[in-house]
């Protein structure tokens, strides 16, 4: 036991009080940190609104301050599907190889659990960027019609309302093209990853969403990656790319050396 006595001789039934005193200190700090630790995820949106909440509430400065945030709310109370990145490379003799992330067979990229945890993420931001961001395409038509509508209120004499819309088409034009932009980098980024890994002279992304099997199917025998929960049977194409469309590939490198 360490001497918190500063060095002044104590009778054994000093020191053991003091020993007792520093066990309950201890002991009531790690009950606090505790508690203030299951309060993140029991104040989810299914927690009870007269006693949880109003405790998380009173609280949320130091479990901010301790930074015990987690984002429990990202699988509470109802997680959703799962989605995936499918990749097929093709190598310099013609070969190809195909895989996926996350993928807790690989080894390599799932251990520590803390990489496994980052290529999930990695995948999930894919598909919402994806998901949520429409074609050129399907943007172009929609703001073709907006401005219609705009030069119809030209027309009809409300300059106002039609600079106000002109400038909202301009302001979102300009967004979505920052929005394309880091998602044609994240995917590209991705794209160099895997080719540098599989030495790889081509490479094509995929993206699936994977459905939650039910409790009857869990009960029945049914396997996670089981066909039937992908909600699409042919994967959609987010990008494809050669090792020549990176400058700085290794083998690029060695070469010029």
């Amino acid at each position: 036991m360490p001497d918190y006595t500063g060095g002044m001789d104590l009778s054994p039934t000093e020191n053991t009080t003091i020993s007792i005193i520093w066990k309950r200190v201890v002991s009531c700090a790690l009950l606090v940190y505790l508690f203030v630790l299951i309060l993140g995820p029991l104040s989810n949106p299914v927690g009870s609104e007269h006693l949880v909440r109003p405790l998380a509430k009173r609280v949320a400065p130091i479990h901010r301050a301790m930074f015990l945030g987690h984002g429990y709310r990202f699988f509470a109370p109802n997680p959703g599907p799962s989605h995936l990145v499918e990749f097929q490379i093709t190598k310099e003799d013609g070969s190809t190889v195909t895989g996926r992330f996350p993928d807790r067979d690989d080894v390599t990229n799932s251990f520590p659990r803390l990489q496994y945890h980052r290529w999930f993420m990695l995948s999930e931001t894919i598909w919402s960027e994806h998901s949520l961001t429409p074609n050129e395409a399907d943007f172009r038509e929609a703001h073709n019609r907006l401005e219609r509508i705009a030069t119809e209120k030209q027309i009809a004499g409300h300059h106002q309302s039609a600079s106000r819309l002109r400038a909202s088409i301009k302001e979102q034009k300009e967004s979505y093209a920052n929005t394309r932009r880091r998602i044609d980098e994240l995917v590209k980024s991705v794209a160099k990853n895997l080719l540098q890994m599989h030495d790889g002279e081509r490479i094509k992304l995929f993206v699936r969403e994977r459905q939650i099997p039910f409790p009857i199917d869990v009960r029945e025998g049914a396997k996670p990656d089981d066909e039937r929960f992908f909600k699409l049977k042919v994967p959609p194409m987010i990008g494809q790319f050669d090792r020549s469309d990176f400058v700085d590939s290794p083998r690029d490198s060695g070469d010029s050396q």
